[in-house]
């Protein structure tokens, strides 16, 4: 369960600079409106005055008046958010389309997200990270899926699909265009930068399977990493660059797996007959975040930590949560769900994380909320 301490940030973060804070202004408007018209035109009574030949006592409408819009007002202020959710899941997205596979910018700052908000295709589009409006990134007409950040920021990576061809492409962050580095007729997909920058791992089909394979970042010559029968896809680099982690079906079922970057023997972190995939490291390499399907089938997000063993819960939503990655400080979890009735951004807090609301693109005020 999220324990809130009391703050501006959090306000700010639930009804800050979205479509959600707007309509709360225009709801208190409204009431303040409603205090207007009831206090105008009435023939009212002073305090406490009394007609005279009568003993009866009639109250001041204007005060009765008053008080009942002070109470809708207060009903309209305390009436449940959707964005908060039960398992203390913040929306940062609420557009009607869908908005998928959020990557933190490396600063925390921004989201990279892919959304299907243009009507031709899906797009990168690029949104604060507390929310707000968000802005197209690519203009392709095709399926852009899957960004990625260079370590610098100055770079995203992200998966164009042409009919049954997909490659890697790579634009820069401030919008401009983009440019593609991989030319292969098969699938090239799911993009993921090396600590240093140098390289992208990524997911191929070239070898007749679902391999993980390593290139250059301005393209060039590709180097296969696995090699077994399985499928092999979803990379991620360990914080040091030393390990990548990934998911396979390798043991029978969709498993979490690490090995070395250069390849070799890789080591299985999850066991369980259900799906777990699209693995993604904490910040400081101890934990490896996934989406599971081993929450009564519903798809939920989990940590495990990097070494193995037991892995704890971290969304409870009975739709389905999916693509996690951590925020850059390591406090937060950002993925897509479609427990809003379409797919959007959410985040929540990392298990046993305390989350530092000091970064000024979350407001420029100090507190803390954190996970029991």
């Amino acid at each position: 369960m999220i324990c809130v301490m009391r703050n501006a940030a959090f306000r700010q973060l639930i009804s800050g600079p979205t479509e959600r804070g707007e309509a709360d202004r225009r709801r208190a408007s409204r009431a303040r409106n409603m205090t207007s018209v009831m206090d105008s035109d009435l023939p009212l009574m002073a305090d406490g005055e009394k007609p005279s030949g009568s003993v009866s006592y009639r109250p001041d409408r204007r005060l009765v008046m008053r008080f009942l819009a002070l109470g809708l007002a207060l009903a309209l202020f305390l009436a449940p958010r959707p964005a908060l959710t039960g398992d203390g899941a913040i929306q940062i997205t609420t557009h009607p389309a869908d908005d998928r596979q959020a990557e933190w910018s490396p600063d925390g700052s921004q989201f990279a997200f892919s959304s299907s908000r243009s009507g031709n295709g899906d797009d990168i589009w690029l949104i604060p990270s507390s929310g707000g409006a968000a802005t197209r990134l690519t203009f392709l007409s095709a399926w852009v899926r899957h960004p990625a950040w260079s370590p610098d920021g100055s770079q995203i990576a992200f998966t164009v699909e042409f009919g049954s061809d997909r490659e890697i492409w790579v634009v820069p962050s401030t919008g401009g265009t983009p440019t593609q580095i991989t030319h292969n007729l098969t699938e090239d997909r799911n993009p993921a930068w090396s600590p240093d920058g140098t390289q992208i791992a990524f997911t191929s089909w070239r070898s007749g399977n679902y391999d993980i394979w390593v290139m250059p970042a301005g393209g060039g010559i590709a180097t296969q990493l696995t090699f077994d029968p399985a499928y092999d896809e979803g990379p991620d680099w360990s914080p040091d660059g030393k390990k990548i982690a990934f998911w396979s079906n390798r043991a029978g079922s969709g498993d979490v797996w690490v090995m070395p970057s250069g390849g070799g023997a890789a080591t299985q972190i999850t066991t369980h007959p259900a799906t777990d995939w699209f693995p993604n490291w904490s910040p400081d390499g101890s934990q490896i975040t996934f989406p599971s399907e081993r929450s009564d089938a519903d798809r939920d997000v989990w940590v495990i930590p990097a070494s193995g063993g037991t892995p704890t819960q971290v969304t409870f939503d009975p739709r389905e949560d999916s693509r996690p990655t951590w925020s850059p400080d390591g406090s937060l979890i950002a993925f897509h769900s479609g427990r809003s009735g379409n797919d959007d951004i959410w985040v929540i807090a990392a298990p046993d994380a305390p989350i530092a609301l000091e970064d000024e693109s979350w407001g420029s005020v100090k507190g803390r909320y954190y996970r029991q």
